[in-house]
């Protein structure tokens, strides 16, 4: 597996969540209390395994299960501090 992958994705995701044009596109769009998009696992999921699904093929689900795992654990850390 693409470690490097999977734990780029998972930050880069936790990064998008807590800025705060993100949530201001999502109100914007009128999407903002909508499951996947404000949930940081359940995004992180798919924004990643579409791309991810042309350029890798099957391995992808499991790259982008391992990511939307790690980005939750991470934003959990981060909500600690």
């Amino acid at each position: 597996m693409n470690y490097e992958l999977v734990i780029g994705i998972a930050t880069l995701m936790v990064l998008i969540h807590k800025a705060p044009i993100y949530h201001r596109v999502l109100e914007a769009l009128m999407v903002d209390g909508v499951k996947p998009w404000s949930c940081i696992m359940c995004s992180t999921f798919w924004y990643s395994i579409i791309p991810l699904a042309f350029t890798i093929g099957w391995e992808s689900i499991f790259i982008s299960s391992s990511a939307a795992i790690l980005a939750e654990l991470i934003d959990i850390q981060i909500n600690k501090l």
